[in-house]
């Protein structure tokens, strides 16, 4: 909701309180003149309501007239319900109760060709002041390129170029549009590659991830994506070409404004050494990933039993044995870093068992199969944190003490600076048990786990991965300085706030009247919720 509409609906909401106290409590004031001073504030509030929802009825008009005008002029364009329920989500199912707080539908969903058409969409949302809400391929959970104030979608699918390849200084600028796995096969053939790219790479586009931010396949050696951009261009208000600085840009979600060009960091190409190795105890798995991450592995991951069997649903006899009980690490190297003998002492030192080279292979053929876990659902819910290395044992004990063990499994990927990102992954129904206004208990309740969750991550000096719009209310403690910087370039670039508003900060709730910040309401009910958890009767769990 624009910032004005909000001062109306405050304005509307006084002049009806003032009516309730002067016409619907005769007792206090008797007096006939009092009352008709309340029949009058009534009929001022409903005449300016009337006028307020006529005049958005007319601009909705001409906002589909202007929409009539793209079409014909050969921009894709979506208004059909179930294209705008299609592209109104992203890979994460939101519960029922949530979902009537936010008003997740949208206008329209448009998909432009080339820079003038995007340009074109920016002035008219610019004029009506309709929220610009950019999507890439939505692989993301967090609800960053979900509308929670209707608006216009805005698909960046079409800006798929490679622009220019900097071979001597190893840089390569793209549009937003491309997705990491086609850009990843476009360097190979000149010997080039990616420093890191998401696990989602085969349908996650680079402006996705860049605007999302985090870690991903090679963060373990490069970092956060943040190492990777060099530069980003996006375009504002009136469609100007802004250059951001990259730091403030990435993890905004989008909302200083629509991401256009990427510079990226690149690498030369160069083999690949995989290996595995298990326990039976999963804590000496743990203490090891601390010293493994020291030899700078290029991608190191652990799944845990409970992983391993959910994955595999389809042929669960293979890691059955009490040889994976305690999880896997699996780790890849560049050949360049790869020192055999250290390796060596780190396995012995915790009497960890190697795997074969084709399974170890086989656990980086699969990085970008995590998603798997869905078959266990069909619905699933992900807590995602980032917490330091030498903490993942007690972190994990916390998690195994407040949650039956048999509900969900884990996964850690390592970032760099030791840190690990830590999965928490909850295969659910959203479908089953479910009741009026709530929807799915269980469902409702798993996904308010994840906040949970963070409160665990933050006992020992964790955080959420990122914001988007459902950990925003966490997002000074992920961005911390880097917010300021953010909330001034938006009043510079974005001074109607028409860019992904709500999102990373400044979602308010519930859906019509915009009474309590969204931060507010998480902080508060989230641990309620949490209580409930543990009362609730356990059928209804």
């Amino acid at each position: 909701m624009r910032t004005y509409d909000r001062l109306f609906m405050w304005f509307v909401f006084f002049l009806v309180t003032i009516s309730i106290y002067f016409f619907a409590l005769p007792e206090l004031h008797p007096n006939q003149e009092y009352q008709f001073v309340g029949v009058a504030l009534v009929i001022l509030s409903f005449s300016i309501l009337l006028i307020y929802f006529l005049t958005l009825k007319k601009q909705r008009k001409q906002i589909h007239i202007k929409l009539n005008t793209f079409q014909d002029a050969g921009m894709i364009v979506f208004r059909k319900k179930y294209e705008r329920l299609l592209y109104s989500r992203d890979i994460g199912d939101i519960p029922k109760i949530i979902r009537l707080l936010f008003n997740l539908n949208c206008l329209a969903v448009l998909q432009p060709k080339d820079i003038s058409e995007l340009r074109s969409i920016i002035d008219l949302c610019e004029q009506y002041r309709i929220p610009l809400i950019p999507r890439g391929a939505g692989t993301s959970g967090y609800g960053g390129t979900v509308p929670i104030k209707n608006g216009i979608i805005v698909l960046l699918t079409n800006f798929d170029k490679v622009i220019a390849i900097d071979e001597e200084n190893h840089t390569v600028e793209v549009e937003c549009g491309i997705t990491w796995e086609n850009l990843r096969k476009h360097l190979e053939t000149i010997n080039l590659t990616l420093k890191s790219y998401p696990s989602s790479g085969p349908s996650s586009t680079v402006g996705g991830w860049v605007a999302q931010g985090g870690y991903g396949v090679g963060s373990t050696k490069f970092g956060s994506v943040n190492n990777s951009v060099v530069s980003t261009v996006i375009l504002g208000t009136q469609g100007k070409e802004v250059q951001v600085n990259p730091d403030v840009f990435i993890g905004s979600c989008g909302k200083l404004g629509i991401l256009w060009k990427v510079t990226l960091k690149v690498r030369n190409l160069s083999d690949m050494v995989h290996r595995a190795v298990s326990s039976f105890h999963q804590d000496q798995l743990l203490k090891a990933i601390s010293a493994y991450q020291d030899l700078q592995p290029f991608f190191l991951r652990f799944d845990d039993h409970q992983n391993l069997l959910w994955k595999s649903s389809g042929n669960i006899s293979a890691w059955q044995s009490q040889e994976y009980a305690g999880g896997i690490i699996s780790m890849s190297f560049l050949e360049k870093n790869w020192h055999n003998g250290d390796f060596d002492e780190v396995t012995q030192k915790f009497e960890l068992s190697e795997l074969s080279d084709d399974l170890s292979k086989r656990f980086w053929d699969e990085r970008f199969q995590t998603i798997r876990l869905k078959r266990e659902g069909p619905s699933l819910i992900v807590a995602e944190v980032l917490v330091p290395t030498i903490h993942l044992h007690e972190i994990i004990e916390a998690l195994t003490k407040r949650y039956e063990r048999k509900l969900y499994a884990i996964e850690l990927v390592s970032a760099s600076d030791g840190f690990c990102i830590l999965f928490v992954w909850f295969p659910a129904d959203i479908r089953q048990k479910s009741v009026p206004i709530f929807g799915s208990l269980p469902y409702t309740f798993h996904w308010i786990r994840t906040f949970d969750i963070i409160q665990i991550a933050r006992h020992w000096k964790g955080k959420p991965y990122s914001s988007g719009i459902w950990f925003s209310p966490y997002s000074s403690l992920i961005f911390q300085k880097q917010l300021s910087k953010m909330k001034l370039l938006e009043k510079e670039i974005d001074p109607y706030g028409i860019f992904n508003p709500g999102k990373v900060w400044g979602a308010w709730i519930p859906r019509f009247f915009p009474i309590l910040p969204f931060w507010i309401t998480i902080r508060i009910g989230a641990p309620i919720a949490s209580l409930l958890y543990r009362i609730v009767p356990k059928r209804f769990r």
